[in-house]
């Protein structure tokens, strides 16, 4: 009998699972430590953030010490391939030297400081570092103007030459502080940039004086103010200036000083009485005349004299308008400025006829003479006088 052989199969069912390894007999996989690589790569981000941090430091340390383009000069003066810091050691070194200020073969000294002007040393050094080669650049300057025109007004006392009537009569010399200050306004760098100032100055005519005579009895004591000439302090009182040298024992008019002591031979500051005074212009209400000839203001009220005071008018190249006019507007200060000349918040001012006013004055004390570039200039507290007084609308004539 033949055997038959049977296919051989595996006894696992076809559909049945793969047996699983057993647990307990597979080795443990080995805990993976992370903390050392954290730590490493905390440190290299750290350590690549440091030195970005320096890269940067040193970047911006090379661009601001970098060297001036070639060809660069400021004022004149050549700073091309200098270092930044080069270039503020001269800045600095500039802004601490004098000013001179002149007229003539005459010469004062004074401080930007003083002066009223800064420079501004950071700016101009940010515009040399940008400056392309071959640019030439102007220093930086800021201007007080306010300030400025009081240290020239002070300093005014020095530098004006007093008219002397007589015969012959002298012709003086005064400071044009308007123009100077309308000159550093405009353009303060190129006025500035050799540390020369030629001040402006005007020739003034002496004024003529209404004696009324060394005998007639009456005294006043006079103190001498900042700013005041002895031919304006006698046309005050309406005297002879020579009467007032003679009474005083004084040889030289020029050789006064603030708070001097003069003995005036008249009984005080002189008035015009309604027959001196010229014709009102209206019999109703209130009026002014202001009167070039005499350089003098005189207020009415229905017709009749209240108040007068020297004032002064318009010089011979910048006269005062001639007319009948109305104050249009007031204001308690005011910005100022014309054909070469500025001046800062002039205090109570009254335009009566386009740039036309009766204002205060603080930068000269020379009323009795033409002085002004067309107003009418009156002491401050003579102008806040006409201004509380006055209102808009109030006739002005100029004679």
């Amino acid at each position: 009998m033949n055997k038959v052989n049977k296919p051989m199969y595996s006894s696992r069912p076809v559909n049945s699972p793969r047996p699983q390894p057993n647990p307990k007999n597979t080795p443990p996989k080995p805990k993976r430590n992370w903390l050392p690589w954290l730590v490493v790569g905390a440190i290299g981000a750290i350590g690549a953030a440091v030195f970005t941090f320096i890269g940067i430091l040193l970047l911006v340390g090379l661009l601001s010490n970098r060297g001036i383009a070639s060809g660069v000069s400021i004022a004149g003066l050549a700073v091309g391939g200098d270092s930044i810091e080069t270039a503020r050691i001269q800045l600095t070194n500039w802004a601490q030297r004098p000013v001179k200020l002149t007229d003539g073969d005459r010469s004062w000294q004074l401080s930007l400081a003083d002066l009223g002007v800064q420079l501004d040393i950071e700016g101009t050094l940010d515009a040399l570092k940008n400056a392309p080669a071959q640019t030439k650049l102007q220093r930086r300057l800021t201007v007080d103007l306010v300030k400025t025109q009081d240290r020239l007004f002070d300093l005014s006392n020095e530098v004006n030459v007093a008219a002397v009537p007589g015969n012959p009569p002298q012709q003086g010399r005064a400071m044009d502080i308007p123009v100077t200050l309308s000159r550093l306004q405009a353009d303060a760098s190129g006025e500035l940039s050799d540390g020369v100032l030629e001040l402006d100055m005007m020739v003034v005519d002496p004024p003529e004086t209404e004696s009324r005579g060394i005998n007639s009895g009456a005294r006043t004591t006079h103190i001498v103010e900042k700013g005041q000439e002895l031919a304006l302090i006698a046309r005050d009182y309406g005297v002879d200036m020579q009467d007032i040298l003679a009474l005083n024992n004084i040889s030289n008019p020029d050789l006064l000083y603030v708070g001097q002591e003069l003995i005036i031979p008249a009984s005080g500051e002189y008035e015009p009485t309604q027959a001196d005074a010229p014709a009102a212009p209206t019999n109703s209400g209130r009026s002014i005349v202001v009167s070039t000839g005499e350089q003098r203001i005189y207020a009415y009220e229905d017709g009749t004299l209240v108040h007068s005071h020297l004032a002064s008018t318009g010089l011979p190249a910048t006269p005062t308008v001639l007319g009948d006019y109305k104050i249009y507007v007031k204001y308690l200060a005011d910005d100022m400025s014309g054909p070469g000349y500025f001046l800062p918040q002039v205090p109570y001012t009254m335009y009566f006829y386009q740039g036309y006013g009766i204002h205060g004055t603080y930068w000269h004390n020379s009323f009795g003479r033409p002085m002004s570039h067309g107003c009418v200039n009156l002491p401050t507290p003579e102008a806040q006088w006409f201004f509380d007084w006055a209102s808009v609308g109030t006739p002005v004539r100029v004679i």
